[in-house]
């Protein structure tokens, strides 16, 4: 009797398996959400969710001109900032962001600048030529340059949306842990900030989805002065930032930079569709 109801049950999930393959096209996919190691964003239809998408362009007029992406659901809930391309030559936080910025969510707000510096991103360099680092210029001035212009718009957004969490897309060279220092594959979280609870959440949730161990995300304390999150955390969100390793394929680390935004919003109770 217990070989014939293992046997049943084993067939059972071969047999849902094969359902999910052939309603989604991906058996991959369906096991995963089978297994619930999925946590990018969630691929299934949001009946009933009608979030608003709105977009709001920052330094207009200016070779600096970038769109501000927010979407508001229905629901209330909290708001959550997520920072792309602050540095030009890390492509992975660009096109992870732009995929978010499509995102349908079912509370709260997200705001996304997927291209925070784009003469840097049109030159495919850290900074574009002559321009000081964006990411060294936080909380910026309005009456100063171009760059800590853009960093001031930052802040300017920051302050009026009050999101709880901004996150911080980068990539790094090398992986942390065949170079330390180098910061490729981290979450970099600031020394005397107070939500570790939620940084170790998400630091699970995301290493639990990646099955090669050696690709696992490492937690380290401390930002540098200047940077987005010391600026965000100036104007009193929360904030972190993800570091990929640039030794990894591209789709790879777009994925990696989503699965730890997604895995930032089901910590805070926000559902992706």
């Amino acid at each position: 009797m217990f070989g014939k109801r293992r046997l049943f049950v084993i067939m059972y999930f071969f047999a849902a398996a094969i359902l999910m393959l052939t309603l989604t096209g991906d058996g991959s996919k369906a096991l995963q959400r089978m297994s619930g190691m999925n946590y990018s964003k969630v691929e299934l239809s949001a009946p009933e969710i009608s979030a608003v998408r709105t977009e709001v362009v920052l330094m207009n007029d200016t070779p600096w001109e970038t769109t501000l992406y927010k979407i508001t659901a229905p629901v209330k809930g909290p708001t959550v900032m997520v920072i792309g391309g602050i540095h030009g030559d890390e492509p992975a936080g660009i096109f992870a962001a732009d995929e978010v910025s499509t995102w349908v969510i079912d509370r709260g707000t997200l705001l996304v600048l997927p291209r925070a510096n784009i003469p840097a991103i049109k030159e495919e360099l850290r900074n574009a030529p002559g321009e000081a680092d964006l990411n060294r210029v936080f909380p910026g001035d309005f009456a100063a340059n171009a760059v800590d212009k853009m960093a001031a718009e930052i802040i300017k957004i920051i302050i009026e949306y009050e999101p709880v969490w901004v996150i911080d897309l980068h990539e790094a060279e090398y992986c942390e842990r065949v170079l330390p220092g180098a910061l490729g594959q981290s979450l970099l979280y600031p020394r005397k900030a107070g939500s570790m609870d939620i940084v170790e959440e998400v630091q699970t949730i995301v290493n639990r989805s990646i099955y090669n161990e050696d690709k696992h995300f490492m937690l380290l304390r401390g930002v540098v002065l200047g940077s987005a999150v010391k600026g965000a955390l100036l104007a009193g969100s929360e904030a972190m930032i993800v570091e990929t390793c640039e030794q990894m394929p591209l789709e790879d680390r777009i994925q990696y930079q989503l699965h730890v935004v997604s895995a930032l919003l089901y910590t805070l109770g926000i559902t992706v569709y």
